[in-house]
């Protein structure tokens, strides 16, 4: 007689260990799993964030940096952080003294107390190109006696175009107040304005025209104004405007975008030229 045969199979102890194992096994795995997706969402969140707030940040620095000099001003009001600055579309010298021997492109200096008023003179070097609807600004210090926003010493161009080697202005409002030590002219466009809310929307208004004072939104002055939405997750904002000394002054911006449970803050210093 032969022995039995043995059938090779696992026994129920050893299934329910296998079993168990799997379990330990599949459980600390899913842990490691999930703990490695949270950090995957969470840094490319941040990544998105990050990659926000410097797209805008580079934007605010970019328009500061390129603004009419001494015409950046803040106001922080109970709707939140306002910034307003008069951007500089061309630049360049005017003719201060006639000449005594003929030159080319004229001989037309900027005269200042002239009787009636003198209303264009010649550019020295480069030629500028005016936009339509843009204005005429000469040494503006941002105070009572030549102030862009006041509309003293800025004026409307008669003529547009590219490369003018002469300008003229209106005459009304008389002549330019005060001669620049460096007889530079600014071309500028109308003022732009930044309003941080502080509940995710940092927005731009252009089109509101011009205002001694800085108009802010709870005035109503923007009703009208064209707005673009910058952002719409600024948890916060500031703008800290420093006048420093001579003719160089910063404005430090500070921005924090949030969402998702992810926050981002980045500070920037802007130099602010403020030579007229």
């Amino acid at each position: 007689m032969r022995p039995a045969q043995r059938h090779a199979g696992f026994t129920l102890v050893e299934l329910v260990l296998v079993i168990a194992l799997l379990g330990v096994v599949g459980t600390l795995g899913a842990g490691f799993i999930a703990q490695a997706a949270q950090m995957y969402r969470v840094g490319t969140a941040r990544a998105e964030l990050m990659d926000e707030a410097s797209e805008v940040m580079r934007r605010l620095a970019r328009e500061v940096a390129g603004s009419l000099p001494n015409s950046v001003r803040v106001t922080l009001a109970a709707d939140g952080a306002h910034l307003e600055l008069v951007p500089t579309l061309a630049a360049g010298r005017y003719r201060a003294h006639a000449s005594v021997s003929a030159e080319p492109g004229g001989n037309d200096p900027l005269e200042f107390g002239a009787s009636p008023a003198d209303t264009s003179f010649q550019v020295l070097g480069p030629p500028v190109d005016i936009a339509p609807g843009s204005q005429l600004v000469v040494y503006n210090l941002g105070s009572a006696e030549a102030d862009a926003y006041v509309g003293n010493n800025r004026r409307t161009p008669t003529a547009t175009g590219a490369a003018l080697g002469t300008v003229s202005f209106s005459a009304a409002g008389g002549g330019f107040p005060i001669d620049s030590p460096d007889h530079r002219f600014f071309v500028v466009g109308d003022p732009v304005s930044f309003h941080c809310a502080g509940d995710g929307r940092l927005t731009r208004y252009t089109g509101y025209g011009w205002s001694a004072t800085q108009p802010t939104l709870g005035s109503g002055s923007f009703a009208a104004a064209a707005a673009s939405r910058l952002a719409t997750t600024a948890s916060a904002c500031s703008f800290e405007l420093d006048a420093g000394l001579a003719n160089l002054g910063s404005l430090l911006i500070r921005l924090t975008l949030s969402r998702d449970g992810e926050s981002v803050t980045l500070l920037h210093q802007v130099t602010v030229d403020a030579t007229p």
